[in-house]
Order: C-alpha cells, then sequence, then structure tokens
C-alpha cells in the first residue's frame, strides 16, 4: 500500500471513530452496568481448605472491599493460625491494600459506561474497552502477585519449615495434609459479564467498521452507522 492508501485508510478510520453508536448499544450498555453494580455485593474469590482435623473445612471469601470467613466466623482465624505455623503472612484486609481502590475502579467504570450510552461515540466506546481490558488484566495479575508472595515470603523463625510455594489461584492444590482449592466468585462471572459484554460491543462496531470501509473502496457509498 503506497502512502495515498495509508493515509485513505487513516482518514476512513478516523471518520468511523467519531461516528455514533448503534441504537441498540446504549440500552446495551446501562444493561451490562447491572452485573457491575452487583459483582461489588459478590465475593470475587473464594479459598478453601480441607485437612482431616477440619471436616467441614475452612474458607475465606474476597469481596472488591473486604476479606470474610466462609462457612463460619472463626474460619479465617483458624486459617491464620496454620499459616502461622508455616511462617506465612495473616490474611487480613490491612495486606491486601489494594482493595482500598477497587470499590473506586469499579464505580469508575460504571460512570464511563453509563457516559458513553448517553453522548458516547465509536472513539469513547474503544476508549472504554481499552479500559476495561487493562482493569481487568490488572486487578487478576495483581491477585496471582499477592498470592506468590504470600506462598514465597515465609518467615525464617515458623515452626513448621516448607520450601516456597505457589498457593492455588485456580483449582485445587495439596500442601502438607492440606488440599486448598480456589475457584472464582459470583462476583467475578458478574464482572466478567460486564467485561465480555463491553468488548463484545466494542467488537461489533470494529467489524462493522471495516465492513464499511471495504465497501467505499470497493466504490459503494456506505450507510452512516446509526445513531
Amino acid at each position: 500500500m503506497d502512502n495515498k492508501g495509508i493515509k485513505a485508510a487513516l482518514d476512513g478510520f478516523y471518520r468511523f471513530l467519531n461516528q455514533p453508536l448503534f441504537l441498540w448499544t446504549r440500552p446495551l450498555l446501562v444493561v451490562l452496568v447491572v452485573p457491575l453494580v452487583l459483582a461489588l455485593t459478590q465475593p470475587l474469590w473464594r479459598i478453601e481448605l480441607a485437612a482431616p482435623q477440619y471436616p467441614a473445612g475452612l474458607s475465606v471469601d474476597i469481596y472488591a472491599h473486604t476479606i470474610t470467613s466462609g462457612h463460619d466466623d472463626k474460619d479465617l482465624r483458624e486459617i491464620n493460625i496454620l499459616n502461622h505455623y508455616v511462617g506465612m503472612k495473616k490474611i487480613e484486609r490491612a495486606a491486601f491494600a489494594d482493595l482500598d481502590w477497587m470499590p473506586f475502579g469499579f464505580g469508575a467504570l460504571i460512570v464511563l459506561a453509563l457516559r458513553v450510552a448517553a453522548i458516547g461515540d465509536v472513539r469513547a466506546l474503544l476508549d472504554l474497552s481499552v479500559i476495561v481490558g487493562y482493569f481487568a488484566s490488572f486487578s487478576g495479575g495483581r491477585f496471582i502477585y499477592k498470592l506468590w508472595v504470600y506462598g514465597h515470603e515465609l518467615s525464617p523463625e515458623a515452626p513448621v519449615k516448607v520450601p516456597p510455594f505457589m498457593p492455588a489461584v485456580f483449582g485445587t492444590k495439596q500442601i502438607g495434609n492440606f488440599t486448598t482449592t480456589a475457584h472464582p466468585g459470583a462476583g467475578t462471572y458478574l464482572f466478567g459479564a460486564f467485561v465480555l459484554g463491553v468488548l463484545g460491543v466494542a467488537l461489533f462496531h470494529l467489524i462493522q467498521g471495516r465492513r464499511q470501509s471495504k465497501k467505499a473502496r470497493g466504490g459503494v457509498v456506505a450507510a452512516p452507522v446509526p445513531a
């Protein structure tokens, strides 16, 4: 493609970015905000421990704003006692400072999605999809890193010596006589529905924009995207 062809393609893409969204996109974005709001009220992740001395098991639920015991109010205290024996840090609210910004991040996504639904164009939709993708990737990566730190920064003075390990992120892992299971909570599935919905809407607009560009290059005047 020569310089003129590249310039024409870029000009067409910039015109596409300034086009209004499809009519059905706006109410869909509003609907997608609902699971995002609900995700704030549901656990994002659950970690469960099972051992012969704990027949009912122990569990911890991680929310976007706090950490709570799962089955019983004493679960978190028991888990922290067990962690002490192998030199792991206590699982407590202060140790997960990342949770401080997550509710604000969710709130920002809610506001941005509603703004795009009300007055946004294709450019604003693509910006929203990039922000949503970054937020989801950063949150997931940070959570995995936190678990890695918990399993690798063990106290040398621990009563029970175990080699550094990576706690279960998803699935089941055997650590000593404990079986640890980690899996997403309802909040993660709700947040995932929002993320996939926004990315899907953005991808659809890109596909439609590419089709219109092909028609234009073929000499057919492309119909504008409905407002």
